[in-house]
């Protein structure tokens, strides 16, 4: 399978927008804000008039491209463009969506004020980011992989990467931007399988050498070489464990453009 095709399944519309889906319908015309390889938009594409995906890498979302010409998909379209300098006009789109975005934006108000200007009158904005305050853990090991996500979490903070608590403000930054009829709810998403435990124990030893986690927590004082090889280890040992579990909560929230 190519990798576009597993993120067709591993970050499928109907898993990370299933909270969109009750509000749009065949005459929508969405926006993906951050749709990053396109997988979500692609997954849309049924439910809507047109979807526009946009990001700031264009090489993220050329697989998505290859695989909407392949099946024949034309409502589907992607631009290179900064979320909060959207390059369309006022009240272009019915709905737009911001998944795994907010978290990680230099000015997260800044993306919500372009939201706002580029829907309609009545138009549904909605968003949704991890939130890490809600993580569950699992299995053995469970001290040293728990300190795997704290030092991500700090590097993220140093590095000015992403706020991965930030999920639980969403309501908040809706409401201060002028959003009305604001719904925040929360889901876990979770791995309980053989096959999910695998996967995703073997995705968190992959990170724990990733060069930029490597060099980085060492740089900070947070690791060293032989701590993260012993938590890679731990990884690969909790991933074949009958045991392991994982859940991460994700906050989402819906409002509506006044009329």
């Amino acid at each position: 399978m190519t990798s576009f095709g597993e993120a067709l399944l591993t970050r499928s519309a109907a898993v990370y927008a299933d909270f969109l889906l009750p509000h749009v319908g065949r005459d929508t015309r969405l926006l993906d804000c951050g749709c990053g390889v396109g997988s979500i938009a692609a997954g849309l594409a049924p439910s809507v008039a047109s979807v526009t995906g946009v990001d700031l890498d264009p090489s993220e979302f050329l697989p998505a491209i290859g695989h909407l010409r392949s099946e024949s998909i034309a409502n589907v379209r992607f631009v290179a463009a900064d979320g909060g300098r959207l390059p369309f006009a006022d009240a272009t789109f019915d709905a737009v969506l911001m998944h795994s975005v907010l978290e990680a934006a230099v000015d997260p108000p800044a993306l919500v004020r372009e939201a706002m200007r580029v829907l309609v009158p009545g138009g549904v904005v909605a968003a949704a980011s991890v939130e890490y305050g809600g993580r569950i853990m699992a299995g053995p090991h469970r001290e040293l992989l728990e300190r795997f996500y704290e030092v991500r979490e700090q590097l993220w903070s140093l590095d000015r990467i992403a706020r991965p608590r930030s999920g639980r403000d969403l309501r908040r930054l809706l409401s201060e931007s002028g959003f009305t009829r604001i719904e925040a709810t929360a889901q876990y998403l979770s791995y309980g399988t053989p096959e999910a435990v695998r996967s995703f124990g073997e995705g968190r030893a992959r990170d724990s050498q990733d060069p930029w986690y490597v060099s980085s927590s060492i740089a900070h004082g947070l690791y060293s070489e032989p701590e993260l090889r012993r938590t890679r280890r731990a990884w690969e040992d909790w991933a074949g464990s009958p045991d392991a579990f994982f859940a991460f909560a994700w906050c989402r929230v819906v409002g509506r453009r006044p009329r």
